[in-house]
């Protein structure tokens, strides 16, 4: 989902907004092997840019590490089947592969995610991509207004729903 902004005014709010952590960013992910436990909590583990010649990776890091920067991400499991969840995360901060870390770091990467860990195929079917969705944003518009903004499912990430059931 991509935030654009019709006036510099406009954009400048959102823009603020946006650093503030005032805009709710909701993400859906298919993860394996099966659902956290908990089923829902919070991520609360700190990451650090790590470049490996012209990539660039984070890395989970002990909290005083000189280039630690905070992450926190909630996650909720929406359902699970065998040896696999689809889960709802809201990160409080956004750090580059966030998402994708945190979940690789409590065991369950993102399917597709060969980068941090996340199985390539699912019950004998390659994965179609990162199964990663922004799904909703949720944010005050600069006129005052409540705005929710949703996205639905891609129909390959539906595909990969329908055939785990």
């Amino acid at each position: 989902m991509i935030l654009t902004a019709k006036t510099k005014p406009a954009a400048a709010t959102l823009g603020k907004a946006m650093m503030a952590r005032r805009v709710k960013k909701t993400y859906l992910a298919l993860v394996t092997p099966g659902a956290p436990d908990p089923r829902e909590g919070t991520i609360e583990v700190p990451l650090r840019r790590d470049e490996q010649g012209r990539e660039a990776y984070m890395r989970v890091c002990p909290p005083d590490h000189a280039d630690a920067e905070t992450a926190f991400t909630r996650y909720r499991t929406l359902g699970a089947v065998d040896g696999s969840a689809l889960l709802e995360l809201s990160p409080r901060t956004g750090r580059m592969h966030q998402l994708r870390v945190h979940l690789a770091s409590i065991g369950r990467p993102i399917i597709g995610d060969a980068r941090y860990g996340g199985a390539l195929t699912l019950q004998g079917t390659a994965a179609p991509r990162l199964l990663l969705h922004a799904f909703a944003l949720s944010f005050t518009h600069p006129n005052g207004t409540k705005m929710d903004l949703y996205a639905p499912l891609p129909d390959d990430f539906t595909g990969v729903l329908a055939r785990l059931g």
